[in-house]
């Protein structure tokens, strides 16, 4: 239930601001009172990510849901292909 909550606020309140940005979010895990997201696009590689987390990830999903979430940790990735790049490079040395 708390998912579907944080993927309403998401899709009606933060996405439409991350979007003018060319960035996205997804919802990635709900443990607990946890929330994990992914920001993707333009965000996923901004200097900015952490800002963005604070004043528009947390703020808007906090702030809908007050007492009923304690954190929403930002999940950072490395692709796959990256990991590959990575290991054809530590191949050649």
């Amino acid at each position: 239930m708390l998912g579907q909550k944080i993927e309403k606020i998401i899709s009606e309140k933060v996405r439409p601001i991350l979007h003018t940005h060319g960035g996205d979010i997804a919802l990635v895990g709900v443990d607990g009172r946890n929330a994990k997201v992914k920001l993707s696009g333009a965000c996923s590689a901004c200097p900015a990510a952490q800002k963005t987390m604070e004043e528009i990830v947390v703020s808007s999903i906090k702030g809908e849901l007050g007492s009923e979430i304690d954190r929403i940790i930002l999940w950072n990735t490395v692709s796959d292909e990256l990991i590959d790049i990575a290991r054809n490079i530590l191949k050649k040395q």
